[in-house]
């Protein structure tokens, strides 16, 4: 299930930590759904959820604390492979619609409307996907020990180990064996580093192309849900590029 929402703003601008608005209009949403009845499906805790989302920013500038929008009008794209979580989001936002939320410095955004997306299908072994425009693939190696993380891009030399880490976990807990995990083969194409702040600290993501091969079933999932770490606070989302690889 696929579906943009298109909000307007006040004032065309938003906070350089962005994403940390969006996951609080999500929990709103989710708040004052039939009286709050999923949050906790939701958000009880760091459970992996089957969801991923990217905030699309039109011409946008990043001046220090804040993003200059060239224009007053946002919109953000869902993606899951839940329906029930799909639409139980969807209703969520739909209950939304027409109301202002507040934002920083006395601005707010109100929903305007909800369109829905094609969803592909997939059913080759290989294809080519690439990062969704706002979103970034994002490979974090937490130290239990430390309690630091370090976050891997693709040019970095532990690049493929770390993401391979990352998505044999993603994989493990959405319930693929182990087998199935170890097949994937992750190539990238045509990369760049894009480094984002969130929640007070700077993450270096990659954006780009990359080959994927695994089967249907796997590739299906990361197409619904995203790819990598932090898949459902705006990070893995991507696009099916092509599927009709020899």
């Amino acid at each position: 299930m696929r579906f943009c929402l298109i909000l307007q703003l006040k004032e065309n601008i938003l906070p350089i930590e962005y994403r940390k608005v969006i996951l609080s209009y999500i929990k709103n949403a989710i708040s004052k759904c039939n009286n709050g009845k999923y949050y906790e499906e939701f958000f009880k805790d760091t459970k992996q959820k089957d969801y991923c989302f990217s905030v699309i920013l039109p011409k946008s500038k990043f001046i220090k604390d804040k993003i200059i929008l060239d224009g007053n009008e946002i919109r953000i794209f869902f993606s899951t492979d839940n329906n029930r979580m799909g639409f139980i989001l969807y209703n969520a936002f739909i209950a939304q619609k027409n109301k202002q939320y507040p934002l920083p410095n006395n601005n707010f955004m109100i929903l305007k409307s909800i369109k829905n997306h094609k969803r592909e299908e997939i059913y080759n072994n290989k294809v080519i996907f690439k990062t969704t425009l706002g979103s970034g693939l994002c490979v974090r190696d937490h130290d239990i020990e430390t309690n630091k993380d370090i976050y891997y891009v693709y040019s970095d030399e532990r690049f493929r180990e770390k993401l391979k880490i990352v998505l044999t976990n993603q994989l493990l807990n959405a319930g693929f064996t182990k087998k199935e995990a170890e097949e994937v083969k992750v190539n990238p194409i045509q990369c760049k580093n894009v480094v984002v702040k969130h929640y007070r600290r700077y993450i270096d993501t990659t954006i780009g192309i990359f080959e994927v091969q695994a089967n249907n079933r796997i590739l299906q999932h990361f197409y619904d849900v995203g790819m990598g770490s932090r898949h459902s606070m705006g990070f893995g989302m991507i696009d099916l590029v092509t599927q009709d690889l020899v």
